[in-house]
């Protein structure tokens, strides 16, 4: 995990972000996680084929901090994730749209139970994701000590989850949702 010590709000992300991960996926996906490292992310990146071949879904979120989330996951593992949560025969039974929409539904709930994990007592808004197909390069646009990485498996399957402290200011909470541009 990367960090630069002014702009990590939050203790622990590691850890919290881990039983974000473990409790979507044992109580919602029918799965496992476990913690990863840098090199395995890297590894199952340079052995991908296409860049197409990688989902990235991106959320702010805003409260008494704020932020960006973006999860970093393969399509293959996306894809099958999102068969078990719809109950699918077989990864195949699985459109491009609704494989986009999971992506996003998958970040926002990751994102959504490491918040509650880590501030239990405070309220935060969540813009809708935002999910595109590409290379897993670095999601985050802030400066490179402003993002803390965690890399994680689901499946034996490297992902990586990435906090941005310096992308969203606190707002009012918006009274009509935001349309995110899934593609």
């Amino acid at each position: 995990m990367t960090s630069s010590p002014s702009s990590r709000p939050l203790a622990d992300c590691q850890g919290a972000l881990l039983a974000a991960v473990t409790d979507v996926a044992e109580n919602s996906l029918f799965t496992f996680a476990d913690a990863s490292d840098e090199a395995a992310f890297e590894a199952a990146a340079t052995a991908s084929d296409t860049n197409s071949g990688w989902l990235r879904a991106r959320i702010q979120f805003t409260g008494p901090i704020g932020g960006q989330f973006t999860l970093t996951v393969p399509g293959a593992l996306a894809r099958r994730l999102c068969a078990a949560f719809a109950g699918a025969d077989t990864s195949d039974d699985i459109g491009e749209d609704d494989l986009i929409d999971f992506t996003g539904e998958l970040a926002n709930m990751v994102c959504g139970a490491w918040l509650t994990r880590a501030c239990q007592h405070e309220a935060f808004d969540l813009t809708p994701p935002r999910v595109r197909r590409g290379g897993p390069g670095r999601a985050t646009g802030g400066k490179p000590g402003d993002a803390d990485r965690v890399y994680l498996a689901i499946d034996d399957t490297p992902i990586r989850l990435e906090i941005d402290w310096g992308t969203a200011a606190p707002t009012a909470p918006r009274s009509v949702p935001e349309h995110a541009d899934a593609r």
